[in-house]
């Protein structure tokens, strides 16, 4: 039993790390039929129950987080969301820049993340389903939905258990996420959808790892789980809102969503492992964080009105949004281990944590009304402006220090043109000037957690579109996203430190380009670059840390008519070079991956249902990824998953 509580065959970390992708979307559709392949209109990211195609994501796009800059949308409107938001209570996410987010009411700089909020059935069906992997987890999704009052009001149920099924696991782990969504149809002019989700998580935390020199850490067995089994964290969620949809006189339209989004760690560790050697030895701490609770009201309420005149058709829009969030950060105290060596199990018992520094408090608030105008002349092409007035107010508590204030006013404007050369081909162009957060202070400085100002950022970007057939859709485009750099500066405190631009490239193809296949390839070529102030350039480099200079997804399915429901597919994924540490003394080699996967979707005893097996990194690839505060992490190595699912 020791040796099997030392060697964990398929790295329950990364097991863990994997609850928080596991659960996930898709509208109705039921689960049997959902394919992110089929449903992509192009390669700039899409997630769809379980699965994910593109080259960008809620937490990634044009080198920036959307999640992290606070740019998701439910249904169109604003949500602060604060946390992960897991479960299928959203049907799915489709991510907007460029040509996609021309007519996209008040767009975002680094890209908007589109989630649709799962709407009830209109007749009794239900889903049921088992995944197993990748590596020991187990889980198990659950979920109803029908009428309660015929054509007035009709509800969906879900639930989902994830847990690591190896009796060796030296700790419990487990995530249950709930949910459910009640929609109300008093009248044909009217259309009120309630929600909520909860998440309550507990498991081993991961391990940040910094080495001591220009170099990677050694490699070691990613079948290992080398952190202590009581350094856990114990995660709680819980969201809730209401979407409002509402016909009023002479055409016009109200919609309004106001959101509650509560994200809290009541117990968490970080397992640091410092100054790590090339032969794997390390200066080891864990840090036990103070109880930290995070909490938002936020929403947004659109009035529009669209006319048509002739070939021309025009919308005016007015719009408020608004958030009002409390957060906590810092605190706790740390405890030294000695030495320890990275990829060694080595339990050691929990020792008495000294007492802990309170945590201290960030309390925002922030307006912004706008108005917007979207115009399409039929044949020709589209324009829109639009402009926002920002009114932001922030306050920073620490224990035994006055409160500290910040506030910001600025205006935003928007101007987007799309110019249809043909049928086939259009250009399309954009400038955004947007208020962002900033994120938070990284896990190793001295502010660890701390609420950043929000950020002034600006984007322009400009490109082509052009469809071969009715099938295949080409997509090329350029752009410049700019807004403050924040990172640790010479006293360890985490502040701005100069500005940051990121120029690049973004190539996306899908479609079915023969029968029976269908491709979704996109490619990002990534230029970042940082100004730094004077008085950190001397150990700030001109590159980001762990900014790959691109980033490369290739999806391929062949699904022939003939083979009856059975499917096979490939994912390639490929990211470049990225510098390993702030003064861009070392980088890192490009990370490639291979995935493949078959589909049978099929019907027994009259009901749907589908088969999926994946093999993930079949090659069983060895790489590393840093984060930008210069965290090791190793990529994940070659996994199975297995999924059953059932309509009903």
């Amino acid at each position: 039993m020791a040796k099997k509580m030392r060697r964990m065959k398929h790295n329950r970390l990364a097991a863990v790390a994997a609850l928080a992708t596991m659960a996930a979307y898709p509208a109705y559709a039921q689960r049997a039929s959902e394919n992110a392949v089929n449903s992509a209109g192009d390669a700039f990211g899409v997630s769809i129950g379980s699965e994910t195609v593109g080259i960008y994501s809620s937490s990634s796009a044009r080198g920036f987080s959307p999640t992290q800059a606070g740019n998701i949308r439910i249904d169109g409107m604003y949500f602060d969301q604060q946390g992960p938001a897991l479960g299928r209570v959203y049907a799915d996410t489709t991510m907007r820049v460029g040509l996609s987010a021309q007519s996209y009411a008040f767009p975002a700089p680094t890209g908007i993340a589109d989630t649709r909020l799962r709407r009830p059935a209109d007749h009794l069906i239900g889903s049921a389903g088992v995944t197993y992997g990748p590596f020991d987890l187990f889980q198990v999704d659950l979920e109803a939905s029908g009428p309660i009052v015929p054509g007035k009001l009709s509800a969906y149920a879900t639930a989902t258990s994830v847990f690591v099924g190896n009796v060796a696991w030296p700790g419990p782990s487990q995530q249950n996420t709930y949910g459910g969504v009640l929609e109300w149809t008093p009248n044909d002019t009217v259309n009120v959808a309630v929600f909520g989700q909860g998440q309550v998580s507990y498991a081993p935390n991961q391990n940040f790892i910094f080495t001591g020199g220009a170099f990677t850490p050694p490699e070691f067995d990613r079948n290992v789980y080398f952190g202590q089994p009581w350094a856990v964290h114990h995660r709680r969620g819980l969201h809730l809102g209401v979407v409002v949809s509402a016909t009023l006189p002479d055409d016009w339209i109200l919609r309004t969503g106001l959101f509650r989004s509560l994200h809290s760690l009541p117990d968490e560790y970080f397992p640091f492992f410092r100054n790590v050697q090339p032969d794997g030895m390390a200066n080891v701490d864990i840090l036990r964080s103070a109880p930290i609770h995070d909490l938002s009201y936020s929403g947004e309420a659109r009035l529009s009105r669209t006319f048509t005149e002739g070939p021309r058709q025009h919308t005016l829009q007015f719009a408020v949004r608004g958030r009002d969030a409390a957060h906590e950060f810092g605190g706790g105290s740390s405890v030294s281990f000695g030495t320890g060596r990275i990829g060694v199990y080595d339990p050691r018992p929990e020792p008495v944590f000294p007492t802990p520094v309170p945590p201290s408090h960030n309390h925002v608030s922030q307006v912004t009304p706008g108005i917007a105008y979207v115009g399409r002349w039929r044949d020709l092409g589209e324009f829109s402006v639009g402009a926002q007035k920002s009114i932001f107010r922030g306050e920073v508590a620490a224990p035994g220090v006055a409160p500290s204030q910040t506030s910001s006013n600025p205006w935003l404007y928007n101007g987007t043109l799309a110019i249809y050369l043909s049928n086939d081909a259009a250009l399309y162009g954009s400038y955004t000037r947007g208020l962002e957060e900033s994120g938070v202070a990284s896990e190793s400085a001295s502010n660890r957690g701390e609420s950043l100002p929000v950020s002034l950022t600006e984007q322009i970007d400009a490109g082509i579109r052009y469809k071969i057939g009715s099938r295949v859709t080409l997509i090329a485009g350029v752009f410049e996203v700019k807004k403050p750099f924040f990172d640790r500066n010479a006293a360890n405190l985490f502040t701005q430190v100069g500005n940051l631009s990121h120029r690049g490239i973004e190539l996306s193809m899908s479609g079915r380009i023969a029968p029976g296949l269908t491709i979704v390839a996109g490619a990002m070529l990534l230029r970042p670059r940082i100004e730094a102030n004077a008085a950190v350039a001397s150990f700030i480099g001109p590159v980001p840390a762990g900014k790959p200079n691109r980033n490369v997804r290739l999806n391929v399915q062949y699904a022939p008519a003939s083979w009856h429901g059975f499917s096979i597919d490939g994912q390639v994924n490929q990211d470049g070079p990225a510098f390993a540490n702030r003064a861009n003394t070392f980088q890192l080699d490009p990370n490639t991956t291979l995935d493949l996967g078959a589909r049978y979707v099929f019907k027994a005893f009259g009901t749907s249902a589908s088969a999926r097996l994946r093999l993930l990194n079949v090659t069983d690839a060895y790489g590393w990824t840093v984060s930008a505060s210069s965290s090791y992490s190793a990529i994940l190595p070659r996994r199975v998953t297995a999924q059953l699912v059932a309509d009903f």
